[in-house]
């Protein structure tokens, strides 16, 4: 009787049914692993923002002041600590990076890794000595908005007359994108408008900046309790 080999490898049209099936299980797992990655990092960035404004709470109460922010460049020898001389007028904002080596905090960048800084605004009226009767005027009243556009108007405004802010870009700059999304831009514009608002992964109308300020009667308060204002 004459023998029939069978074949016992598979066709390609299999090879290529498994692989399909392999890519769909294996992205299955990988989707959700990232969002919990994501998740992770805007957690730690949380922690991170609010240490700072905790940092600028202390700052202020030692030294009766705010810091100026830090404008050198990254990398060089006085990066991370504030650059004395910014404006003490009250119609200014002085913006930079986050002093982080004045505050005793290891932010030099958040944790998306470099080059994602820490952003620092500060109203130059409280990087002299604060008093009862320090605020922002003009152009330097620091406002905090739930959507752009809206500077000036009380409709959607979050916080007024804020002392200093502090943001992170996240996981990506949507404001350097082309085209930029319209909230993301209001933080990069340097005005005295800034948005906070919910994360979005929304097309075209995404949003994943991280942001803290300080509260003027949180600052006056805690300067009272620590006997420096009257």
């Amino acid at each position: 009787m004459k023998r029939t080999d069978l074949q016992t490898g598979f066709t390609l049209v299999e090879m290529a049914v498994v692989l399909v099936i392999l890519g769909l299980l294996l992205g299955g797992v990988l989707a959700p692993l990232q969002a919990q990655k994501e998740q992770e990092r805007r957690d730690r960035n949380e922690e991170l923002l609010e240490q700072a404004r905790q940092a600028l709470l202390g700052f202020a109460i030692v030294n009766g002041r705010l810091p100026c922010p830090d404008t050198d460049s990254p990398g060089s020898a006085d990066s991370g600590k504030e650059n004395p001389g910014c404006s003490t007028a009250d119609t200014a904002i002085n913006r930079g990076r986050l002093p982080w080596v004045t505050l005793g905090l290891n932010g030099r960048w958040d944790p998306w890794g470099e080059p994602h800084q820490i952003h620092y605004a500060v109203n130059g009226d409280f990087v002299a000595t604060i008093g009862l009767d320090s605020t922002g005027s003009g152009n330097g009243i620091i406002e905090v908005h739930r959507s752009a556009g809206s500077c000036g108007s009380s409709g959607q405004l979050v916080a007024a007359n804020v002392p200093a802010l502090v943001w992170s870009t996240a996981a990506t700059d949507y404001a350097s994108l082309s085209p930029s999304r319209a909230d993301e831009a209001e933080n990069a514009d340097g005005d005295r408008c800034y948005v906070y608002r919910a994360y979005s992964s929304v097309r075209n109308a995404e949003f994943d900046d991280q942001m803290v300020w300080l509260s003027p009667n949180v600052l006056f308060n805690r300067l009272i309790s620590a006997g420096k204002l009257p």
